[in-house]
């Protein structure tokens, strides 16, 4: 298992190095505005084993309610035989087919605010089956609760020469997670805005 956590780890930051390719970023700046600004690996890196066992009723529960995920980069290896995962694309739930051999890829809450938009964090949800065991282990990357994230100043447009036009508010992570842990189920932009307030 270690071996697996230490290849996703590395996994995870060449995504974000991908990302800050793809929003004209530096290489690295994700993954330093992560760790606080500094060069220092303070970020966290955690797994999560998750089981769904067989439901008589799913139409009465779900498995995992609709939220989208506060941090940063995250894996999923999920069960390649039993189904259960879905996303939200444009007002429809859509079913995430199991695999053999791939990893799911999605993106949290804080890369929507260092992107200003430009990524969005992804709803999903787990839905329960009358027959077989869904596994899956996620591992993610997120920011030093100390870490200060906000809109990357380069993506922040200028609506004229003194002012800019940041869609997202900075925050500290570990205030947004504090608001996280209460609000996880509900609308995703009143959790920024509380966050700040947090500050």
């Amino acid at each position: 298992m270690a071996e697996y956590r230490s290849e996703l780890k590395k996994l995870a930051v060449k995504v974000m190095e991908v990302m800050d390719e793809n929003l004209g970023l530096a290489k690295g700046y994700i993954k330093r505005a992560f760790n606080g600004g500094e060069d220092q690996d303070t970020a966290f890196f955690g797994t999560k084993v998750s089981h769904y066992p067989p439901c008589p009723h799913p139409d009465r529960v779900t498995g995992l309610r609709a939220h989208t995920d506060a941090g940063g980069v995250f894996l999923l290896f999920q069960d390649d035989e039993v189904s259960g995962l879905q996303i939200l694309k444009d007002g429809q739930w859509i079913d995430v087919q199991p695999l053999p051999n791939s990893i799911v890829i999605n993106t949290g809450d804080q890369i929507e605010v260092l992107s200003n938009g430009k990524y969005k964090s992804a709803w999903q949800r787990v839905l329960t089956k009358t027959n077989g065991n869904r596994r899956s282990i996620a591992s993610f990357y997120n920011p030093s609760l100390k870490a200060t994230i906000a809109p990357a100043p380069q993506l922040v447009e200028k609506v004229n020469q003194e002012v800019d036009q940041a869609y997202y508010p900075k925050s500290v992570f570990g205030d947004y997670m504090a608001v996280y842990a209460e609000q996880k189920f509900l609308p995703k932009e009143p959790r920024f805005q509380a966050a700040v307030r947090a500050m």
